[in-house]
């Protein structure tokens, strides 16, 4: 039986790999840092083994791959403060290229790293972004996409020197989890009543099917390539109106105007000087929330057939969750 490490284990989407790899029955070890909150696997304890490492410590890595088949390094941190850029590099970009040396050492039959669509470049909207789309260079790229983006040249190194590796880039992923935190806060935002909505458009996926699609890309002989996974492309409107209306509150009903943009990410950029904490918008995150994406997902449709489930249900399930706390 193939063992199976997923490296941040403890989190949103590593978690759900965890879940869905032990129904399956394989034997799992979950990579988590001494500090990290393990409840979301609460429920699963005794069924696979907690490793306490880090991404950063070559040794953790070490004894955690040992005996090891199959990595998921879904083990990343997601920041769009400027104050965050040199630590979330040294995370995304050191870290991926230390779980790709231990893995080629270990001798690791296939690694998958969980990507990001923003590695394409934030800045890629006015066409359809498929697996194709290369990178570029732009001022418009975030600093986390700069990072995605160097973590996937680290995994095609691996991949030179012999190891097989797939890269998934998801879009923004939805589902049950801690709503103060990461994309899930759309859904307290909506909850507790924001007046506007962004003009523009973005990809979405449910957590599941990342973890689901993730795991089926691993099983398959599918190796040394790219695959978008994302459900649907939405207006940020419908999104927010779906939300709502699973929550039975008030949609916010005006569009975000440029000027009050501006007053906006100023007003969080403050905020964070104040308090310390960092801001929940950015400037660039504001700029590319009024702009239309689109993703395709005809790849991971064809290499495996894979059908997603639609992001209204992906919300309806998600609030029925949110609902009951």
């Amino acid at each position: 039986m193939k063992k199976i490490l997923v490296t941040g284990g403890s989190g949103f989407l590593g978690a759900e790999i965890v879940k869905q790899l032990i129904q399956k029955g394989y034997k799992v070890k979950a990579l988590k840092r001494s500090n990290s909150d393990t409840s979301f696997l609460k429920d699963y304890e005794g069924k696979f083994e907690w490793v306490t490492g880090d991404v950063l410590d070559i040794s953790s890595l070490e004894n955690a791959m040992q005996d090891v088949s199959q990595v998921y390094h879904t083990a990343a941190m997601i920041s769009f403060s400027p104050s965050e850029k040199y630590k979330m590099f040294k995370i995304n970009i050191e870290g991926t290229a230390n779980v790709v040396n231990t893995a080629l050492l270990k001798k690791v039959d296939k690694l998958l790293y969980v990507s990001s669509i923003t590695s394409f470049g934030t800045y890629q909207f006015k066409e359809p972004i498929s697996e194709e789309i290369k990178w570029k260079e732009h001022p418009d790229n975030t600093n986390y996409a700069v990072s995605k983006h160097h973590a996937e040249l680290e995994i095609w190194r691996g991949k030179e020197e012999g190891l097989e590796v797939i890269i998934v880039n998801p879009s923004t992923i939805l589902g049950k989890g801690n709503w103060n935190n990461g994309s899930l806060q759309i859904f307290k935002q909506v909850h507790d009543g924001i007046p506007f909505y962004p003009k523009g458009s973005m990809g979405f996926v449910g957590v599941a099917d990342v973890a689901k699609a993730s795991i089926l890309l691993m099983d398959s002989t599918n190796k040394n390539e790219k695959f978008i996974l994302n459900a649907e492309n939405i207006k940020f409107k419908k999104l927010f109106e779906m939300i709502a209306g699973e929550f039975g509150v008030k949609a916010p009903q005006k569009e975000l105007s440029k000027f009050i943009q501006e007053i906006g990410w100023r007003y969080y950029w403050l905020k964070s000087k104040l308090t310390g904490e960092q801001p929940m918008i950015t400037k660039k995150t504001t700029q590319f929330t009024q702009w239309d994406f689109n993703f395709s997902n005809q790849k991971i449709k064809e290499a495996i057939g894979f059908e997603f489930e639609p992001v209204e249900k992906v919300v309806e399930k998600a609030c029925g969750e949110f609902k009951q706390y």
